[in-house]
């Protein structure tokens, strides 16, 4: 039936969605271990501006955010807390950015295939309707419409589900050990800057 189509394109959209965001929060595009060894071995040498460089020339998310803290000129901790969680909240709303339209194809793939059963029992009740003798094999169309549409609205929607909890379930750690690590940058800066 014609709904498989749509089904089809969703299932299409939904694999290049998940397959980006997997590869965007895979661990050296957020916070990777030599970065974060590197960018140490600055601050407890003291050496700022190399940082700065460093955090400038990475592409890693926590590096954007580490950028923002060590470009801080000011006096107060609290100021220097509240750029980290700006630059925090705007680097995991870029990460989540388009994962709500995963769980949508869900809803719409199951939907979809919804619309195709009733597509495919509106052909049996025409047949129906239009022949005194029902033949067996002109309601067959109808009926396997309504079944394959429903089954693979299915096959594409529990998936695509569950690879939106997954991006979701993964964005909220995400989000958890850029905060841990981001206090933790703070702490560092705050003892070379003497902040109040």
């Amino acid at each position: 039936g014609f709904f498989v189509y749509p089904i089809l394109i969703c299932s299409i959209v939904a694999l290049a969605i998940f397959l980006k965001k997997f590869f965007l929060t895979r661990e050296k595009n957020i916070i990777s271990k030599g970065f974060l060894n590197r960018l140490n071995k600055h601050l407890s040498l003291g050496e700022i501006l190399k940082a700065k460089d460093l955090c400038k020339s990475s592409n890693c998310v926590f590096g954007k955010i580490a950028y923002s803290i060590l470009s801080y000129d000011g006096e107060l901790k609290k100021e220097l807390e509240k750029i980290a969680e700006d630059e925090g909240s705007r680097q995991i709303f870029l990460l989540s950015k388009s994962t709500e339209l995963l769980g949508s194809l869900s809803n719409v793939s199951t939907l979809l295939g919804l619309l195709g059963t009733i597509s495919g029992m509106i052909t049996v009740f025409q047949v129906i309707s239009t022949q005194t003798v029902v033949d067996p094999p002109s309601l067959a169309g109808g009926i396997s419409e309504a079944v394959y549409t429903t089954a693979f609205g299915l096959i594409v929607a529990i998936p695509t589900f569950i690879g939106y909890k997954f991006i979701n379930n993964k964005i909220s750690e995400i989000s958890n050990m850029l905060q841990e690590e981001s206090v933790e940058l703070i702490k560092k800066v705050d003892k070379t800057l003497d902040l109040k």
